[in-house]
């Protein structure tokens, strides 16, 4: 297991596991009100990286009571294997990193301690997230 904090300083290269924690909270004043955000992971895949061609899935761990998951690819899937339109897809930023979105929520979004606590559980079913090069969060109005 690997839990990372937000930021860009360094970048972490993920162990043969198929569980990616992430973990941070977020002061309420960084958000307007009443407005949708995204949670994007900054990342690159390693060339050793040999994974990673399946949906990963998403679990809101501090929401336990809702059975909701996200689903995300950190390669862009064959049209063949999606059967749904509700999941996410990787894509390349101007620096030459990818991002793709691993959670969305609303800026009403359950506070405690005038904070946002984010607790997110990424799962892969198919091999591990060795060579997934994670170099952080960002949080964006959509």
């Amino acid at each position: 297991m690997l839990s990372i904090q937000s930021g860009f300083t360094d970048a972490v290269e993920c162990s043969r596991q198929q569980i990616l924690h992430i973990k941070c909270k977020i002061k309420s004043q960084m958000s307007s009100a009443n407005t949708q955000y995204a949670c994007y992971l900054v990342f690159k895949l390693s060339e050793k990286c040999c994974g990673l061609h399946g949906p990963v899935i998403v679990r809101d761990l501090f929401n336990r009571r809702s059975k909701e998951t996200g689903v995300l690819y950190f390669r862009h899937p064959n049209p063949w294997n999606v059967r749904d339109t509700d999941h996410w897809v990787s894509r390349q930023r101007k620096d030459g990193w990818m991002e793709v979105i691993v959670w969305k929520f609303n800026s009403n979004y359950e506070l405690k301690n005038d904070h946002l606590f984010v607790n997110l559980k990424l799962v892969t079913y198919e091999g591990t997230m060795s060579g997934l090069i994670v170099r952080g969060i960002r949080f964006r109005p959509i």
